[in-house]
Protein backbone atom coordinates (compact mmCIF):
# COMPACT_ATOMS: atom_id res chain seq x y z
CA UNK A 1 0.00 0.00 0.00
CA UNK A 2 1.40 3.11 -0.87
CA UNK A 3 2.29 6.31 1.67
CA UNK A 4 3.31 8.72 0.09
CA UNK A 5 2.61 10.69 -3.42
CA UNK A 6 4.79 13.57 -3.31
CA UNK A 7 7.27 14.41 -0.51
CA UNK A 8 7.32 17.85 0.74
CA UNK A 9 10.39 18.71 2.21
CA UNK A 10 9.98 21.61 4.78
CA UNK A 11 13.04 23.19 6.77
CA UNK A 12 11.52 24.43 9.94
CA UNK A 13 14.43 26.51 11.58
CA UNK A 14 17.09 28.12 9.71
CA UNK A 15 19.76 28.86 12.28
CA UNK A 16 23.15 29.82 11.12
CA UNK A 17 25.97 31.77 11.29
CA UNK A 18 29.19 31.10 9.10
CA UNK A 19 31.32 30.16 12.19
CA UNK A 20 28.84 28.99 14.86
CA UNK A 21 25.43 27.39 12.86
CA UNK A 22 23.39 25.54 13.89
CA UNK A 23 21.48 25.06 10.89
CA UNK A 24 18.81 22.15 11.19
CA UNK A 25 17.88 20.44 7.80
CA UNK A 26 15.27 17.64 7.37
CA UNK A 27 15.84 16.35 4.00
CA UNK A 28 14.99 13.21 1.59
CA UNK A 29 12.07 11.88 3.02
CA UNK A 30 10.83 8.60 1.51
CA UNK A 31 8.53 6.10 2.80
CA UNK A 32 9.76 2.44 3.24
CA UNK A 33 7.21 -0.39 3.33
CA UNK A 34 8.00 -3.54 5.57
CA UNK A 35 6.42 -6.75 6.79
CA UNK A 36 3.05 -5.18 8.09
CA UNK A 37 4.53 -1.75 8.50
CA UNK A 38 5.32 1.79 7.37
CA UNK A 39 8.45 3.78 8.11
CA UNK A 40 9.74 7.09 7.19
CA UNK A 41 12.82 7.32 6.14
CA UNK A 42 14.74 11.06 6.15
CA UNK A 43 18.41 12.60 6.37
CA UNK A 44 18.76 15.23 9.63
CA UNK A 45 21.36 17.30 10.13
CA UNK A 46 22.16 20.32 11.88
CA UNK A 47 25.85 21.99 13.10
CA UNK A 48 27.14 22.86 16.73
CA UNK A 49 25.65 20.09 18.69
CA UNK A 50 26.67 18.72 21.62
CA UNK A 51 26.56 15.57 24.58
CA UNK A 52 28.34 16.43 27.63
CA UNK A 53 28.96 16.03 31.12
CA UNK A 54 25.90 18.61 32.16
CA UNK A 55 22.98 18.01 29.05
CA UNK A 56 22.90 17.61 25.57
CA UNK A 57 20.72 19.03 22.43
CA UNK A 58 18.70 17.69 20.52
CA UNK A 59 16.06 17.85 17.46
CA UNK A 60 12.25 17.36 17.82
CA UNK A 61 10.98 16.20 14.62
CA UNK A 62 7.31 15.31 13.54
CA UNK A 63 5.52 15.37 10.76
CA UNK A 64 2.39 16.61 9.00
CA UNK A 65 -0.12 15.00 6.02
CA UNK A 66 -2.30 16.47 3.25
CA UNK A 67 -5.90 15.06 4.09
CA UNK A 68 -7.92 14.23 0.66
CA UNK A 69 -10.06 17.50 1.90
CA UNK A 70 -6.99 19.62 1.36
CA UNK A 71 -6.12 20.16 5.08
CA UNK A 72 -2.66 19.04 6.68
CA UNK A 73 -2.97 17.40 9.78
CA UNK A 74 -0.43 15.58 12.55
CA UNK A 75 1.21 12.44 11.38
CA UNK A 76 1.41 9.95 14.34
CA UNK A 77 5.01 7.33 15.15
CA UNK A 78 4.26 3.86 16.12
CA UNK A 79 7.43 4.15 18.38
CA UNK A 80 8.17 0.95 16.69
CA UNK A 81 11.10 0.29 13.57
CA UNK A 82 12.88 2.66 14.50
CA UNK A 83 16.30 2.96 13.16
CA UNK A 84 19.18 5.44 13.35
CA UNK A 85 23.35 5.30 13.06
CA UNK A 86 25.20 4.28 16.10
CA UNK A 87 25.90 6.55 18.76
CA UNK A 88 22.53 8.21 18.55
CA UNK A 89 19.04 7.52 20.35
CA UNK A 90 15.48 8.33 18.79
CA UNK A 91 13.33 8.45 21.58
CA UNK A 92 9.52 8.93 20.73
CA UNK A 93 7.12 9.77 23.78
CA UNK A 94 3.81 8.66 24.90
CA UNK A 95 2.03 11.02 22.74
CA UNK A 96 3.44 9.58 19.86
CA UNK A 97 3.76 12.98 18.10
CA UNK A 98 7.15 12.75 17.12
CA UNK A 99 10.89 11.83 17.76
CA UNK A 100 13.55 13.15 19.91
CA UNK A 101 16.94 12.63 18.23
CA UNK A 102 20.23 13.43 20.16
CA UNK A 103 23.82 11.97 20.49
CA UNK A 104 23.94 9.00 23.16
CA UNK A 105 27.86 9.22 23.84
CA UNK A 106 29.66 12.26 25.12
CA UNK A 107 30.71 13.79 21.85
CA UNK A 108 30.05 17.46 19.91
CA UNK A 109 30.02 18.67 16.04
CA UNK A 110 28.34 18.29 13.27
CA UNK A 111 25.82 15.96 12.68
CA UNK A 112 25.20 13.96 9.62
CA UNK A 113 22.54 11.39 9.47
CA UNK A 114 21.37 9.68 6.74
CA UNK A 115 18.27 7.34 6.32
CA UNK A 116 17.24 7.61 9.37
CA UNK A 117 14.08 5.82 9.98
CA UNK A 118 10.95 6.06 11.73
CA UNK A 119 7.36 4.04 12.47
CA UNK A 120 4.26 6.02 11.60
CA UNK A 121 0.65 5.18 11.69
CA UNK A 122 -0.35 3.48 8.21
CA UNK A 123 -2.60 5.53 5.90
CA UNK A 124 -5.20 4.16 2.84
CA UNK A 125 -4.02 5.69 0.16
CA UNK A 126 -1.52 8.04 -1.36
CA UNK A 127 -0.50 11.33 0.74
CA UNK A 128 1.51 14.21 0.77
CA UNK A 129 3.67 14.91 3.67
CA UNK A 130 5.93 17.45 5.26
CA UNK A 131 8.30 17.15 7.86
CA UNK A 132 9.39 19.64 10.15
CA UNK A 133 12.61 19.94 12.73
CA UNK A 134 13.14 22.01 15.99
CA UNK A 135 16.45 22.60 17.76
CA UNK A 136 15.99 21.88 21.42
CA UNK A 137 18.50 21.48 24.67
CA UNK A 138 17.50 18.80 27.69
CA UNK A 139 17.18 20.45 30.64
CA UNK A 140 17.82 17.57 33.04
CA UNK A 141 14.63 17.39 35.21
CA UNK A 142 16.22 15.89 38.52
CA UNK A 143 18.59 19.13 38.57
CA UNK A 144 17.50 20.72 41.55
CA UNK A 145 17.65 24.65 41.31
CA UNK A 146 16.52 28.03 42.89
CA UNK A 147 13.43 29.77 42.21
CA UNK A 148 13.88 33.48 42.79
CA UNK A 149 17.59 35.89 43.85
CA UNK A 150 16.53 37.13 46.77
CA UNK A 151 14.92 40.63 45.35
CA UNK A 152 11.64 41.56 46.46
CA UNK A 153 8.39 41.00 45.65
CA UNK A 154 7.39 40.36 42.74
CA UNK A 155 10.36 37.90 42.67
CA UNK A 156 10.00 34.10 44.15
CA UNK A 157 11.45 33.96 47.49
CA UNK A 158 11.38 31.47 49.89
CA UNK A 159 8.62 32.27 52.74
CA UNK A 160 9.60 34.34 55.73
CA UNK A 161 13.39 34.03 54.54
CA UNK A 162 12.88 36.46 52.28
CA UNK A 163 15.86 33.49 50.37
CA UNK A 164 15.88 32.45 46.64
CA UNK A 165 13.72 28.96 46.83
CA UNK A 166 15.44 25.69 46.60
CA UNK A 167 13.53 23.08 44.45
CA UNK A 168 13.94 19.46 45.12
CA UNK A 169 10.41 18.56 44.42
CA UNK A 170 7.73 18.02 41.48
CA UNK A 171 5.17 19.52 44.27
CA UNK A 172 5.53 22.83 45.11
CA UNK A 173 3.18 24.50 47.76
CA UNK A 174 2.69 28.15 47.74
CA UNK A 175 2.29 30.08 50.38
CA UNK A 176 3.81 32.57 53.24
CA UNK A 177 4.19 29.48 55.38
CA UNK A 178 7.93 29.04 56.26
CA UNK A 179 9.35 26.78 53.93
CA UNK A 180 6.64 27.39 51.12
CA UNK A 181 7.30 29.18 47.77
CA UNK A 182 5.87 32.68 48.00
CA UNK A 183 4.90 33.69 44.87
CA UNK A 184 5.23 36.89 45.75
CA UNK A 185 2.26 38.10 43.62
CA UNK A 186 -1.04 35.85 44.58
CA UNK A 187 -0.45 32.63 46.24
CA UNK A 188 -3.04 29.39 45.25
CA UNK A 189 -3.05 25.68 44.71
CA UNK A 190 -0.90 24.69 41.75
CA UNK A 191 -2.66 22.35 39.45
CA UNK A 192 -1.80 18.36 39.60
CA UNK A 193 0.76 18.45 36.55
CA UNK A 194 1.43 22.23 37.14
CA UNK A 195 5.69 22.46 35.25
CA UNK A 196 7.56 23.16 37.80
CA UNK A 197 11.20 22.35 36.47
CA UNK A 198 11.72 19.72 38.17
CA UNK A 199 11.43 15.95 38.63
CA UNK A 200 12.70 12.54 40.18
CA UNK A 201 12.30 10.78 36.49
CA UNK A 202 11.95 12.00 32.59
CA UNK A 203 13.05 14.12 30.59
CA UNK A 204 12.60 18.10 29.73
CA UNK A 205 13.18 19.58 26.62
CA UNK A 206 13.11 23.14 25.70
CA UNK A 207 13.20 24.80 22.32
CA UNK A 208 17.02 26.00 21.69
CA UNK A 209 15.97 29.55 20.01
CA UNK A 210 12.81 31.50 20.14
CA UNK A 211 10.30 31.13 17.18
CA UNK A 212 11.74 32.19 14.14
CA UNK A 213 10.12 34.04 11.57
CA UNK A 214 10.46 31.29 9.06
CA UNK A 215 9.05 28.88 11.08
CA UNK A 216 6.30 30.95 11.77
CA UNK A 217 5.35 31.51 8.26
CA UNK A 218 5.70 27.35 7.53
CA UNK A 219 3.82 27.00 10.32
CA UNK A 220 0.92 29.65 8.59
CA UNK A 221 1.17 27.70 5.24
CA UNK A 222 0.10 24.24 7.22
CA UNK A 223 -3.11 25.78 8.14
CA UNK A 224 -6.46 26.52 6.29
CA UNK A 225 -7.90 29.85 5.32
CA UNK A 226 -9.79 30.31 8.22
CA UNK A 227 -7.14 29.12 10.59
CA UNK A 228 -4.59 31.57 9.02
CA UNK A 229 -7.45 34.32 9.29
CA UNK A 230 -7.07 33.65 13.30
CA UNK A 231 -3.23 33.30 13.04
CA UNK A 232 -2.47 36.57 11.11
CA UNK A 233 -3.61 40.50 11.64
CA UNK A 234 -7.66 41.34 11.63
CA UNK A 235 -6.33 43.60 9.04
CA UNK A 236 -5.13 41.75 6.26
CA UNK A 237 -7.04 38.37 5.73
CA UNK A 238 -5.26 36.03 3.68
CA UNK A 239 -7.21 37.03 0.52
CA UNK A 240 -5.11 40.38 0.59
CA UNK A 241 -3.45 41.57 -2.04
CA UNK A 242 0.43 39.54 -2.86
CA UNK A 243 2.73 41.85 -0.64
CA UNK A 244 0.91 42.29 2.53
CA UNK A 245 2.23 42.32 5.52
CA UNK A 246 0.72 39.40 7.75
CA UNK A 247 0.91 40.16 11.22
CA UNK A 248 3.79 43.10 12.07
CA UNK A 249 5.95 45.80 10.63
CA UNK A 250 9.56 46.04 8.04
CA UNK A 251 9.94 48.52 10.34
CA UNK A 252 10.50 46.54 13.24
CA UNK A 253 11.87 43.52 11.35
CA UNK A 254 9.06 41.21 10.39
CA UNK A 255 8.28 40.54 6.92
CA UNK A 256 6.17 37.79 6.59
CA UNK A 257 3.89 38.55 3.87
CA UNK A 258 1.57 36.88 1.56
CA UNK A 259 2.81 35.89 -1.63
CA UNK A 260 -0.62 34.36 -2.98
CA UNK A 261 -3.29 35.62 -1.96
CA UNK A 262 -5.94 32.69 -0.80
CA UNK A 263 -9.65 32.90 -1.53
CA UNK A 264 -12.04 33.38 1.34
CA UNK A 265 -12.97 30.24 3.31
CA UNK A 266 -11.73 28.18 0.78
CA UNK A 267 -8.11 28.56 -0.17
CA UNK A 268 -5.16 29.20 1.95
CA UNK A 269 -2.92 32.34 1.35
CA UNK A 270 0.50 31.18 0.50
CA UNK A 271 3.14 33.23 3.38
CA UNK A 272 6.86 33.88 2.31
CA UNK A 273 9.30 36.34 4.25
CA UNK A 274 10.48 39.30 2.66
CA UNK A 275 12.32 41.40 5.10
CA UNK A 276 14.22 43.78 2.68
CA UNK A 277 10.86 44.54 0.86
CA UNK A 278 11.36 44.32 -2.81
CA UNK A 279 8.61 41.79 -3.16
CA UNK A 280 10.98 38.91 -4.41
CA UNK A 281 10.06 36.13 -1.63
CA UNK A 282 12.27 33.99 0.48
CA UNK A 283 15.76 35.21 -0.66
CA UNK A 284 18.88 34.83 1.48
CA UNK A 285 17.99 38.33 3.02
CA UNK A 286 14.56 37.99 3.83
CA UNK A 287 14.84 37.69 7.87
CA UNK A 288 13.63 34.32 8.01
CA UNK A 289 16.29 33.70 11.04
CA UNK A 290 14.99 36.75 12.82
CA UNK A 291 12.63 36.10 16.08
CA UNK A 292 9.49 36.27 15.13
CA UNK A 293 8.35 38.98 17.13
CA UNK A 294 4.23 40.26 16.96
CA UNK A 295 3.50 36.95 18.41
CA UNK A 296 -0.01 37.06 21.02
CA UNK A 297 0.12 34.16 23.59
CA UNK A 298 -2.84 32.56 21.90
CA UNK A 299 -0.19 32.84 18.26
CA UNK A 300 2.01 30.80 20.33
CA UNK A 301 0.35 28.71 21.92
CA UNK A 302 -1.65 27.74 18.46
CA UNK A 303 2.59 27.04 17.30
CA UNK A 304 3.15 25.13 19.97
CA UNK A 305 0.29 23.16 19.70
CA UNK A 306 0.46 22.00 16.00
CA UNK A 307 4.34 21.20 16.86
CA UNK A 308 3.09 19.41 19.85
CA UNK A 309 5.04 21.34 22.59
CA UNK A 310 3.57 22.77 25.17
CA UNK A 311 4.50 26.66 26.78
CA UNK A 312 6.74 27.16 29.65
CA UNK A 313 6.29 27.83 33.22
CA UNK A 314 8.14 30.49 34.34
CA UNK A 315 9.88 28.20 37.25
CA UNK A 316 11.16 26.47 33.49
CA UNK A 317 12.59 29.67 32.68
CA UNK A 318 14.34 30.41 35.73
CA UNK A 319 16.34 26.83 35.45
CA UNK A 320 17.07 27.47 32.04
CA UNK A 321 18.56 30.60 32.89
CA UNK A 322 20.35 29.89 36.76
CA UNK A 323 20.27 25.85 35.89
CA UNK A 324 22.25 24.44 39.31
CA UNK A 325 23.52 27.74 40.59
CA UNK A 326 22.89 29.48 43.62
CA UNK A 327 21.41 33.34 42.57
CA UNK A 328 23.10 36.23 41.75
CA UNK A 329 20.67 39.70 42.49
CA UNK A 330 20.30 41.28 39.28
CA UNK A 331 21.45 38.36 37.22
CA UNK A 332 20.56 37.79 33.84
CA UNK A 333 20.69 34.71 32.00
CA UNK A 334 24.02 34.63 31.07
CA UNK A 335 25.06 34.51 34.72
CA UNK A 336 25.74 38.03 34.36
CA UNK A 337 25.00 41.19 36.31
CA UNK A 338 26.34 42.91 33.43
CA UNK A 339 24.21 44.99 30.27
CA UNK A 340 25.65 46.53 27.66
CA UNK A 341 25.19 49.47 26.24
CA UNK A 342 26.88 49.71 23.44
CA UNK A 343 25.81 51.50 20.04
CA UNK A 344 26.39 48.68 17.48
CA UNK A 345 25.23 48.06 14.01
CA UNK A 346 23.83 44.85 12.18
CA UNK A 347 25.69 43.60 8.89
CA UNK A 348 24.70 40.72 6.63
CA UNK A 349 21.51 42.38 7.34
CA UNK A 350 18.26 39.54 7.17
CA UNK A 351 20.81 36.90 6.19
CA UNK A 352 21.46 33.10 7.50
CA UNK A 353 24.87 34.67 8.93
CA UNK A 354 23.45 38.29 10.32
CA UNK A 355 26.06 39.46 13.04
CA UNK A 356 26.72 42.23 15.43
CA UNK A 357 29.68 44.31 14.72
CA UNK A 358 32.26 45.32 16.29
CA UNK A 359 31.19 42.16 18.17
CA UNK A 360 32.17 42.24 21.57
CA UNK A 361 30.04 39.87 22.94
CA UNK A 362 26.59 39.80 23.68
CA UNK A 363 24.44 42.59 24.20
CA UNK A 364 21.47 42.39 26.33
CA UNK A 365 19.96 45.89 26.35
CA UNK A 366 22.12 47.84 23.57
CA UNK A 367 20.94 51.39 21.26
CA UNK A 368 21.11 49.21 18.16
CA UNK A 369 21.65 50.91 14.51
CA UNK A 370 21.33 48.83 11.45
CA UNK A 371 23.64 49.82 8.60
CA UNK A 372 23.56 53.49 9.91
CA UNK A 373 20.04 54.03 10.78
CA UNK A 374 17.95 52.86 13.80
CA UNK A 375 14.84 52.22 12.46
CA UNK A 376 14.44 51.03 15.68
CA UNK A 377 16.14 49.79 19.23
CA UNK A 378 13.13 47.59 19.73
CA UNK A 379 13.30 45.21 17.14
CA UNK A 380 14.64 41.27 17.09
CA UNK A 381 18.01 40.08 15.98
CA UNK A 382 19.02 36.28 14.29
CA UNK A 383 17.85 34.46 16.63
CA UNK A 384 21.90 32.88 18.72
CA UNK A 385 23.39 36.00 17.05
CA UNK A 386 25.59 36.04 19.94
CA UNK A 387 27.11 32.55 19.88
CA UNK A 388 30.05 32.54 18.04
CA UNK A 389 32.61 30.36 17.42
CA UNK A 390 34.95 31.86 20.30
CA UNK A 391 31.99 32.54 22.57
CA UNK A 392 31.51 31.44 26.04
CA UNK A 393 28.42 31.41 28.58
CA UNK A 394 28.63 35.05 29.25
CA UNK A 395 29.02 36.17 25.68
CA UNK A 396 26.89 34.15 23.46
CA UNK A 397 24.24 35.19 26.26
CA UNK A 398 23.61 31.25 26.76
CA UNK A 399 21.22 29.68 29.52
CA UNK A 400 23.40 27.17 31.75
CA UNK A 401 22.19 24.51 29.69
CA UNK A 402 22.32 26.11 26.26
CA UNK A 403 19.33 27.44 25.18
CA UNK A 404 20.03 30.94 23.76
CA UNK A 405 18.40 34.71 23.67
CA UNK A 406 16.60 33.58 26.98
CA UNK A 407 17.57 37.71 27.82
CA UNK A 408 17.09 40.07 25.32
CA UNK A 409 16.24 40.23 21.90
CA UNK A 410 12.39 39.06 22.49
CA UNK A 411 10.20 38.40 25.66
CA UNK A 412 9.50 35.16 26.36
CA UNK A 413 5.46 34.06 27.21
CA UNK A 414 5.61 32.24 30.06
CA UNK A 415 2.63 30.34 32.21
CA UNK A 416 2.40 31.85 35.34
CA UNK A 417 1.93 31.38 38.65
CA UNK A 418 0.35 34.82 39.67
CA UNK A 419 -3.65 33.84 38.92
CA UNK A 420 -6.10 31.47 38.48
CA UNK A 421 -5.32 30.86 35.03
CA UNK A 422 -2.07 30.04 35.43
CA UNK A 423 -1.91 28.17 38.31
CA UNK A 424 -4.85 25.88 36.32
CA UNK A 425 -1.96 24.54 33.63
CA UNK A 426 -1.54 20.98 33.87
CA UNK A 427 1.31 20.94 31.41
CA UNK A 428 -0.10 18.90 28.91
CA UNK A 429 1.75 18.68 25.74
CA UNK A 430 0.17 19.99 22.13
CA UNK A 431 -1.50 17.34 20.03
CA UNK A 432 -0.53 18.33 16.88
CA UNK A 433 -4.29 19.80 16.09
CA UNK A 434 -5.89 22.77 16.07
CA UNK A 435 -9.55 23.85 16.27
CA UNK A 436 -11.47 24.66 13.17
CA UNK A 437 -10.69 28.55 13.70
CA UNK A 438 -6.19 27.85 14.23
CA UNK A 439 -6.58 28.14 18.57
CA UNK A 440 -4.50 25.77 20.54
CA UNK A 441 -7.54 23.44 22.19
CA UNK A 442 -5.29 21.63 24.85
CA UNK A 443 -7.65 21.29 27.97
CA UNK A 444 -6.00 23.47 30.92
CA UNK A 445 -3.64 25.56 28.78
CA UNK A 446 -3.78 29.76 30.16
CA UNK A 447 -7.11 30.84 28.30
CA UNK A 448 -8.06 27.39 26.86
CA UNK A 449 -10.66 24.80 27.46
CA UNK A 450 -12.07 23.90 30.98
CA UNK A 451 -9.10 26.61 32.24
CA UNK A 452 -10.60 29.58 34.72
CA UNK A 453 -10.47 32.68 32.71
CA UNK A 454 -12.77 35.09 33.32
CA UNK A 455 -12.49 35.37 37.63
CA UNK A 456 -11.62 38.47 39.02
CA UNK A 457 -8.46 36.86 40.24
CA UNK A 458 -6.99 36.75 36.76
CA UNK A 459 -6.88 40.58 36.74
CA UNK A 460 -4.05 40.46 39.71
CA UNK A 461 -1.67 39.67 37.62
CA UNK A 462 -0.89 38.31 33.77
CA UNK A 463 -4.21 38.61 32.70
CA UNK A 464 -7.13 40.96 32.24
CA UNK A 465 -11.15 39.92 34.04
CA UNK A 466 -12.93 38.83 30.73
CA UNK A 467 -10.21 38.50 28.47
CA UNK A 468 -8.53 35.58 26.89
CA UNK A 469 -5.65 36.09 24.97
CA UNK A 470 -3.53 36.61 27.90
CA UNK A 471 -5.13 35.70 30.73
CA UNK A 472 -2.73 33.21 32.43
CA UNK A 473 0.67 34.32 30.97
CA UNK A 474 3.04 36.92 31.73
CA UNK A 475 6.66 38.15 29.98
CA UNK A 476 10.13 36.83 31.01
CA UNK A 477 14.17 37.82 30.16
CA UNK A 478 13.16 41.57 28.50
CA UNK A 479 13.64 42.06 25.01
CA UNK A 480 16.33 44.91 23.20
CA UNK A 481 13.81 47.63 23.78
CA UNK A 482 12.93 47.50 27.81
CA UNK A 483 15.07 48.15 30.10
CA UNK A 484 17.69 46.09 31.45
CA UNK A 485 15.60 45.66 34.70
CA UNK A 486 13.15 43.27 32.87
CA UNK A 487 16.30 41.13 31.03
CA UNK A 488 17.12 40.01 34.39
CA UNK A 489 16.39 36.24 35.17
CA UNK A 490 13.88 36.49 38.49
CA UNK A 491 12.05 39.52 37.24
CA UNK A 492 8.28 39.23 37.05
CA UNK A 493 6.87 42.35 36.52
CA UNK A 494 5.65 42.86 33.26
CA UNK A 495 2.31 41.10 32.78
CA UNK A 496 0.86 42.50 30.05
CA UNK A 497 2.34 40.44 27.55
CA UNK A 498 0.67 38.49 25.42
CA UNK A 499 -2.43 40.85 25.27
CA UNK A 500 -1.91 41.92 21.35
CA UNK A 501 0.63 42.22 18.77
CA UNK A 502 3.52 43.82 19.60
CA UNK A 503 6.86 44.39 18.27
CA UNK A 504 8.78 42.56 21.59
CA UNK A 505 6.36 39.46 21.86
CA UNK A 506 7.40 36.19 20.84
CA UNK A 507 8.55 32.84 22.79
CA UNK A 508 9.63 29.25 22.67
CA UNK A 509 8.20 25.97 23.71
CA UNK A 510 8.55 22.69 25.83
CA UNK A 511 8.22 19.03 25.42
CA UNK A 512 8.44 16.37 28.46
CA UNK A 513 8.79 12.87 28.46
Amino acid sequence: MKLIRIICMTVMLFICTKLNANNIVISNITSVTGSGFVQLQFDLSWENSWNNAINRDAAWVFFKFKDLDGTWRHLNLTNANNSIAAGFSITVPGDLTGAMIFRNTISSGTITLTAVKVGVTNLPGSFDIKGFALEMVQIPANDQFYLGDGASAPYYTAAVTGLPYLVTSSTITLGVVAGNLNDGIQNGALATGFPVGYSASGSIYMMKHEVSQAAYRDFLNSLTYDQQTTRTAVATPPSSVPGTLAIGLIARRNGIKISTSGVSNTTPAVYSCDLDNDLIYNEATDGEWIACNYMTYMDLAAFLDWSALRPMTEMEFEKACRGTVYPVIGENAAGTIAAASTTFSIINLGSANEAVSPYTGSVLNANITYNGTSPSAASPLRVGIHATASANRISAGAGYYGALDLSGNIEEVCVTSGCVAGRSFTGVSGDGTLTATGDADENFWPGINGNAVTTTANAVYGGVTGVTSNAGVTGRGGSAGYTALLNKVSNRSNSTVGASRINVSGGRGVKTF
